[in-house]
């Protein structure tokens, strides 16, 4: 081989292996991610109240609002979360253990504590973005290169524990996009397990279009979720949902201890 030739590829090769990106591991994206967003003055904020207004509209035209309140403890990698819906309905859990009331009366079902979980757990998982990618149950499993809308970006994978949410249809592989620079999260998109796709053909694709800035901390403020069928074309089904959020002044343990453990406390 021409010497000259030679050096120019060695050249070129090394170049190429010097520009190329080292793929992170998937929790120091996470950490990325979560730091980006303020993740130290996230802690900080306490109790964080979100008013929430979503609005779903069918591609047939048909629309749904729904409208809460939920807490989350921002010191606990938000393993007590809260959720108040119209009609004086509460639901919310101390790690695992889950409770709701209706009019103030607890439920005393078996399968209430498990429900709760997984209902709090499929709400506010995207309303809380990044942080919530640190909730139990919550696995970062590995980080691909890719790219969106021109944009070099990593792929983190996201696979969730069995139970985590309410719908089997969401317990599958979820994708988290992130900018390879700014770690600003671009997009969240996942498509229903196989085994369900015969009776779900339809996956969500989410976008974060503002955010609120509490204490130095970014918390999503407007998200809108597009449905996309199995070839990623959009349905035209969407949801958007508006969030105003604040730092909850105080400390209440009722917000999150079942009332029934607070009152033996007491």
């Amino acid at each position: 081989m021409n010497r000259r030739l030679f050096v120019t590829l060695v050249f070129v090769l090394c170049a190429g292996m010097a520009g190329a990106a080292e793929v992170p591991e998937p929790g120091e994206l996470v950490q990325k991610a979560i730091a980006a967003a303020g993740g130290e003055a996230f802690s900080r904020i306490g109790v964080l109240k979100l008013e929430v207004s979503a609005e779903q509209i069918l591609h047939e035209g048909s629309t749904k609002l729904e409208t809460y309140t939920a807490y989350a403890d921002t010191t606990s990698k938000l393993a007590n979360l809260r959720i108040e819906y119209p009609g004086e309905v509460v639901v919310a859990r101390v790690g695992a253990n889950g409770w709701s009331t209706a009019g103030g009366v607890l439920d005393e079902r078996p399968q209430t504590s498990s429900m709760a979980y997984r209902t709090l757990n499929q709400t506010l998982f995207t309303l809380l973005l990044p942080f919530s990618l640190e909730m139990e149950g919550v696995w970062a499993k590995e980080v691909v290169e890719t790219t969106w809308e021109g944009r070099e970006a990593w792929a983190l994978l996201l696979p969730f524990a069995k139970g985590f949410f309410v719908s089997p249809v969401l317990e599958t592989i979820w994708r988290v996009v992130i900018d390879k620079d700014t770690f600003k999260i671009l997009a969240v998109d996942f498509m229903p397990p196989v085994r369900y796709r015969e009776v779900e053909k339809v996956g969500v694709r989410y976008g974060i279009l503002a955010h609120n800035e509490i204490e130095g901390a970014k918390i999503p403020a407007h998200i809108l979720a597009v449905g996309l069928s199995l070839e990623s074309q959009e349905t035209g089904d969407y949801r958007v949902t508006k969030i105003e959020s604040s730092a909850w002044d105080g400390w209440a343990p009722g917000l999150f201890v079942n009332p029934q453990h607070l009152e033996a406390l007491e």
